[in-house]
């Protein structure tokens, strides 16, 4: 299935669109998908009802489902040893990948993906690429070594990857690991304080290396490593759970993937077969398409800290809705 490149060009739009927020506004990007996993379009301001610390706040809507806006996507892959049979099936996807970027108008800014590899090191398997043929290639030469698993390190690399590109656009994190970190030196509030100030939205995919185990083909075998741009942060925190709230932090002790995609506004799902990971990844392709982006300013009472936030659809109807679960006033 091949989507078709959201963009921005300023030869097909007479101007080009902008992600303009106001000072003191927290950013909330928010999906909407019916339980089909279809995107729910063209609401507007007034459908969403927007609770920070249980209070009603005033919605204001910045870009729609349809604004034309690039989306740059960092993948997140776990390669520790021990997870060939995962690792098989998630060099099979590129193609799949490819289709978030692919720019079929071949005009405008283009949509852009970056792979990232965490085990023992976390490394730049390949940076931001337009070229679904470049990115088939660093998929290809991905390797199971080492036996950490650095996923916050990983994540925290992919956060600065997109914050260091300005220019607006969609910022996503594909994140396909098992469950657990083991042997990240940044921790995990750093990782989403990163995700929320950068607006980044991480999409988590988790797999049990031993069930992936009994579906792997005969002829699936590892390739040659690739070429390193190694990720090694000052920071030897560790998991440093004490800015999280207790929900998620107890979360975060034993399922770190879905605590990123529940602070950030993702989903997280699971998967066992090539056909199971293909079909999320269709599905998060979907959704980073159509994604609203809303906007309400705190009271100026609001304390330092962390803030919950809850989003609702004032419609009827069964939906899914996915926002960030907070956000940080002043940070530390």
């Amino acid at each position: 299935m091949k989507w078709t490149l959201v963009l921005l060009a300023a030869t097909a739009y007479a101007q080009e669109p902008t992600f303009k927020t106001k000072a003191h506004e927290v950013v909330v990007p928010v999906s909407v998908m019916t339980k089909l996993n279809k995107p729910v379009e063209n609401l507007r301001a007034e459908d969403f009802e927007i609770l920070s610390d249980e209070r009603p706040q005033q919605v204001r809507m910045i870009l729609r489902d349809s604004t034309p806006l690039p989306i740059y996507a960092v993948l997140v892959l776990q390669v520790g040893e021990g997870i060939e049979p995962a690792l098989a099936k998630i060099k099979k996807t590129a193609s799949v990948v490819s289709s978030y970027i692919t720019n079929d108008m071949d005009i405008g800014v283009p949509s852009l993906a970056a792979v990232v590899t965490a085990g023992d090191e976390v490394k730049i398997a390949q940076g931001f690429t337009a070229d679904p043929n470049i990115l088939g290639d660093a998929f290809a030469k991905l390797t199971a070594t080492g036996s950490s698993s650095r996923l916050i390190d990983g994540v925290n690399l992919a956060c600065d990857l997109l914050a260091g590109r300005k220019d607006p656009a969609r910022r996503v994190i594909v994140h396909i690991s098992e469950s657990r970190d083991l042997g990240s030196k940044s921790s995990f509030s750093e990782a989403v304080i990163k995700a929320q100030r950068n607006d980044v939205v991480i999409y988590t995919i988790s797999y049990s290396a031993f069930t992936t185990a009994f579906t792997q083909k005969a002829s699936d075998r590892p390739e040659p490593p690739s070429e390193p741009g190694l990720y090694d942060p000052d920071n030897h925190g560790g998991v440093n759970l004490l800015v999280i709230p207790m929900l998620v932090a107890r979360l975060a002790k034993t399922n770190v993937a879905q605590a990123f995609s529940e602070s950030t506004g993702g989903s997280h799902e699971k998967f066992t077969t090539l056909h199971g990971l293909e079909r999320q990844l269709t599905v998060i392709g979907t959704e980073i398409h159509n994604r609203y982006i809303l906007a309400f300013t705190p009271p100026e009472s609001a304390t330092a800290g962390y803030h919950e936030i809850s989003v609702r659809i004032r419609r009827s109807g069964d939906f899914r809705v996915h926002a960030r679960a907070g956000y940080w006033s002043n940070p530390k």
